[in-house]
């Protein structure tokens, strides 16, 4: 198997393992990766279609503590925002992409660590809700991860989490499939050009890391499996910023 390969099995293992544990994670840790390793476009479409399946697999174990009203307004924008965001993302050379993707990526993080210091500022309304999908589903269309948004607009409403971490699951499954369909139909190479057998590592890489996410969830801190989660996705996001800046040069 060549190396590229494994290097892309490892990126989704631990994204599955941080989806499992935090209930979110999985764009964050493996799309950095993913886009290095294979181009901005179709790495975005591989980080998405992987999100939908791993947040379908723990959407299935937390279904009953959704908030159905929360989670329509959120993906309404999601849908609307993943508009400019897969344009944007089919329009822009891949340097330039890549130098938008970390970027995101990176601030993201950055905002959200910071918004974590700050007490409740805004309102859970229909209106910030809306908002919030419509960057959540740009970001997921442009740069394959919609988490961050939605994360900071958990902190800055005092979202309680169980709560939160369950009605992200269906939102993230609307988001990326918005994202995934929007791509295609701008471009037909978008589809990752991968093998049979690297599709069917993929999906099974991707079920041990949930299943093995699924046992350290019962075991380790929350804030511990959040901490990792953030190092591994700001490096990732660093280098994907950097290897586009490198060709821009």
């Amino acid at each position: 198997m060549e190396p590229v390969v494994l290097l892309i099995l490892f990126a989704v293992f631990l994204g599955a393992l941080s989806q499992r544990v935090t209930g979110m994670g999985f764009a964050l840790v493996c799309g950095p990766f993913l886009v290095l390793l294979l181009d901005p476009f179709s790495g975005v479409v591989l980080v998405n279609l992987c999100g939908i399946l791993a947040s379908s697999v723990v959407f299935a174990r937390t279904w009953r503590e959704v908030e159905w009203d929360s989670f329509w307004q959120l993906a309404l924008g999601a849908v609307l925002g993943a508009v400019p965001g897969a344009m944007l993302a089919a329009f822009l050379p891949g340097p330039p992409l890549q130098v938008l993707i970390g970027a995101l990526i990176v601030v993201s993080l950055i905002s959200s660590l910071v918004i974590g210091h700050v007490g409740r500022v805004v309102p859970a309304t229909p209106t910030t809700r809306l908002s919030a999908g419509l960057l959540s589903g740009a970001m997921s269309a442009s740069a394959g991860t919609g988490g961050p948004a939605i994360s900071a607009y958990a902190v800055l409403t005092r979202w309680e989490h169980r709560a939160f971490a369950a009605t992200l699951q269906p939102f993230l499954i609307v988001g990326a499939a918005s994202a995934v369909g929007l791509k295609l139909s701008l471009d037909d190479n978008a589809w990752p050009q991968l093998g049979a057998g690297t599709w069917i590592a993929i999906v099974l890489v991707l079920g041990a890391g949930l299943g093995l996410g699924e046992w350290l969830a019962k075991r380790i801190p929350v804030s511990a499996a959040r901490a990792a989660m953030i190092v591994l996705a700001l490096g990732g996001g660093v280098a994907t910023l950097a290897k586009g800046l490198v060709h821009l040069s």
